[in-house]
This record gives structure tokens, C-alpha cells and sequence, in this order.
């Protein structure tokens, strides 16, 4: 059964009026079977009577009429109407001057109709007011439980963030703090997640007074799965035994990724943990550099007349595939002036063809003009193999669709500086 408020605002309850509009309603009510109770309330008892049937729609339904007259203050009106809205309690409003009242209160889902309305109208009215306000509890009530959910998916996103962003503080931790400057040379580096944490990892150490290794890892996919394996990665790069070798253990590119490919198929034990790898060694007294190849872009040598060609030989399968794969390197000078650059593939959708969907940008070779481009701000003076790559990432920042960064993006440049004279500086902080 339905319930009804017959609120006046200057006249007490139970008053004739009052009575009569609680006699009347049910009297014409369109379904007789659901007759409505009816209950009259002046508006400063409007608030006791809500508190007192809290839930009021809860036995089929229920719903409010105003009665406002010329002498009711209008604020007291809208005093009264906002008590039902917050109590989600539907309302008809019958007043002296309607028209001045409809468009403040129509809009908020309020009818206003004359004071001598056909009671018959008044009763369908009401009678529509009460069966359409199961829906809207119900609506309320999702709502509710909306909000909640929200409130709480909201908060464990933000958990999320946190963690992801302590997640990517750790993995730079795995990365060199400084560069290593062989005699005539110099290194720069170019690192970008995708997200909070990366699946490209690098590393550049000198294995004695004339030799410095180096390395770019891509791990297969994005997010936290990659960088957990660039960890993996990291571990057997730093726990190397150097009694396994007659040299240093990073001294041979070729069995460094034997060592690594090894470890990561001991590793893959789902068949989804899958690298690719560049590894190198470069001997500052002769200016040789030893490269090996595992399933990576090759890398380019560019001149300083912007020439870039690519380094072919010793190229391998994938990491952590095949465990008995034995992999090979190539030996070239790198002659004075010339760059050595080592990229992750995320490069090969950085920059999109003009017009193209970022987000959709297929794999194209302008990455190699955007590489040979930047090397020609490196000048002859120290530090411009990282000025290199500094201008390379403003290249990267000006393509469409920079923010939403499709994949990670490293690059390592190795310089050989113009000079041979040129003397050793101190090692420099990485970029």
C-alpha cells in the first residue's frame, strides 16, 4: 500500500483542506486495490514525518503533495521540495500561481499544477508519481551500489599506481648510474617506458683499463611480465662467474648470450619468456668493436656526415628458445667520429607516416633518418653522443600521438671521439 504526504504550509494538520485532499485522493485512486494512506503534515513537520517513515516507498511506493497557497513564503516551498528530492520522494506541487513556479521545479522532475486542479488529475498524477518511483528506487539504489564499487575500484587503482611506481623506482635501480668513457670514447643513452616499468634493459661496464662491455635487452611484450624478465636478465649479466671463462665473462659478446640464453630457457618455463639482445665489446686501444646478435635490430654505424649503415653478421634466434643455440659476432673498427647505436624495436612505430593513425602506425624504416639526423648535433667536442640522443627524443616528442607512447624505447650510442688525442674525462651520469 502507498503512502501519501499532504503537506500545507500555513495551515495546521488535520485542517479541513488537509482532510479533505486525504479523503479525496484514495477516493480516486485509478486502482482501488492499492489505495493509497494518507497522512497530513504542515512543511515544518514535513522533515519529522520523512525521519519517521524512512524507507517511505518501501510498502508499494509513495509520494507528496505541497499545497501552496498565497500566503506560504516561496522559500519555505523550496525548503520543503529539497527535503524530498534528498529523501528521493516524489512531489506534486499545487499552487496559486503555477507558471511562476513550473520553471524552477518542472525541471527537477517536479509537476506544479493550479490549487483547483481536477481532483481526479490530481489523483492520476499522484498515482503515476507512486508506480513509476519503484524504477527510480531501484535506480537509486544501483546507483548507490555504483558508487560504492567506484569507491573502491578507485582506491585500489591508486594502490596499484603506487606500486607500479615503486616497481619502476626498483627496475631503474638495476640500470648504471654512470657511463663508462673509454679513451677516446663516449656513450649516451636514450630510456623510455612505455609505462610506469620497462621491458628494455641496458648496461655498460669496463671490463679492464682498454675494454668496455655493453648490452640493449628487449623482453618480449610490455608491462610487468617484460620487466620481470629484464630482472632475470640483469641477475645473470651481474652474477657472472669470471672463472668460467679464460677472460672476463662479458669479454666474449657470442657467450655472454649463450649465458643469458641459457638461463633464460632454464627460466621459460611457461613458454612465454622470450628476449631479444644486442651485445657488444668495444677495445678503446684499437678501436675495435666485437658485436653479437640475438633475434635484435641490427645496429647502425653513423658517420658524421649522417650516413647510417647497418652492422650485418652475427645475428642469432630469440633468447631463452632454443638452449643449444651457439651464437657468433662480427668484429669491425669503428673509425673516428663515427656512432654506434643500439635501439629497441619500439622505434620502428615512433615515428608514423604523415597522416597516419598513431595508434595504428605500422613498422617503417624513418626511424633510421631520425637516428642519422640527431648524430649531426654531436659536433666535435665531448658529450655529443648523448646531445645526440637528447635531440632524438625531441624528435620522438614531436610525433602525434608522443603521449600515448605504443611501445618502450631505448637507444645506446657508442662515439668514438674525432680526435685520438682526445683525453679521458670522468664518467658521466646517465640520462
Amino acid at each position: 500500500m502507498s503512502r501519501l504526504l499532504i503537506a500545507i504550509a500555513d495551515e495546521p494538520a488535520g485542517t479541513d483542506r488537509s482532510a479533505w485532499w486525504c479523503a479525496e485522493v484514495p477516493r480516486l485512486w485509478p486502482t482501488p486495490g492499492t489505495r493509497p494512506r494518507c497522512q497530513g503534515v504542515s512543511y515544518e513537520g514535513l522533515r519529522t514525518a520523512l525521519d519517521e517513515h524512512a524507507g517511505i516507498g518501501a510498502e508499494g511506493g509513495g509520494a507528496a503533495l505541497l499545497l501552496h497557497t498565497d500566503t506560504t513564503p516561496r522559500a519555505s516551498l523550496m525548503q520543503a521540495v529539497d527535503r524530498l528530492l534528498g529523501a528521493h520522494l516524489p512531489a506534486l506541487v499545487l499552487a496559486h500561481d503555477p507558471e511562476s513556479l513550473r520553471p524552477e521545479l518542472e525541471c527537477v522532475g517536479v509537476p506544479v499544477r493550479p490549487l483547483d486542479a481536477n481532483p481526479e488529475l490530481v489523483a492520476t498524477i499522484l498515482h503515476t508519481l507512486v508506480t513509476r518511483q519503484a524504477s527510480v528506487d531501484l535506480l537509486v539504489t544501483d546507483l548507490r551500489v555504483s558508487r560504492a564499487s567506484q569507491g573502491g575500484l578507485s582506491g585500489e587503482i591508486g594502490r596499484l599506481h603506487e606500486e607500479l611506481q615503486l616497481a619502476g623506482v626498483v627496475q631503474r635501480r638495476f640500470l648504471p648510474k654512470v657511463l663508462p668513457e673509454p679513451h677516446g670514447f663516449e656513450f649516451g643513452v636514450f630510456y623510455r617506458p612505455c609505462g610506469f616499468v620497462s621491458g628494455d634493459i641496458y648496461d655498460a661496464v669496463m671490463i679492464d683499463e682498454h675494454r668496455a662491455a655493453f648490452i640493449l635487452a628487449d623482453a618480449v611484450g610490455h608491462g610487468v611480465p617484460a620487466a620481470l624478465l629484464t630482472l632475470v636478465i640483469s641477475r645473470t649479466l651481474r652474477s657472472a662467474d669470471p672463472d668460467i671463462f679464460v677472460d672476463h665473462p662479458l669479454a666474449s659478446p657470442a657467450r655472454t648470450l649463450d649465458r643469458l640464453n641459457k638461463e633464460l630457457c632454464v627460466e621459460n618455463e611457461v613458454g612465454d619468456r622470450f628476449a631479444t639482445a644486442v651485445c657488444g665489446v668495444v677495445n678503446a686501444a684499437t678501436g675495435e668493436v666485437s658485436l653479437a646478435s640475438a633475434g635484435h635490430p641490427p645496429a647502425l654505424v653513423i658517420d658524421p656526415g649522417a650516413t647510417a649503415t647497418t652492422v650485418a653478421g652475427g645475428e642469432g634466434p630469440l633468447l631463452g628458445v632454443f638452449a643449444e643455440v651457439a651464437y657468433t659476432q662480427t668484429a669491425f673498427v669503428l673509425r673516428h667520429g663515427q656512432t654506434l647505436l643500439l635501439f629497441s624495436d619500439g622505434f620502428e612505430t615512433a615515428f608514423p607516416e604523415p597522416g597516419a593513425n598513431p595508434a595504428k602506425a605500422a613498422a617503417s624504416q624513418a626511424y633510421i633518418e631520425h637516428f642519422a639526423e640527431a648524430t649531426t648535433v654531436a659536433g666535435a667536442s665531448r658529450g655529443g653522443a648523448q646531445a645526440a640522443l637528447e635531440r632524438l627524443a625531441a624528435d620522438v616528442d614531436s610525433q602525434a600521438g608522443s603521449l600515448n607512447q605504443r611501445d618502450d624505447l631505448t637507444a645506446l650510442a657508442l662515439r668514438r671521439l674525432p680526435h685520438a688525442g682526445a683525453q679521458p674525462a670522468a664518467a658521466r651520469t646517465a640520462a
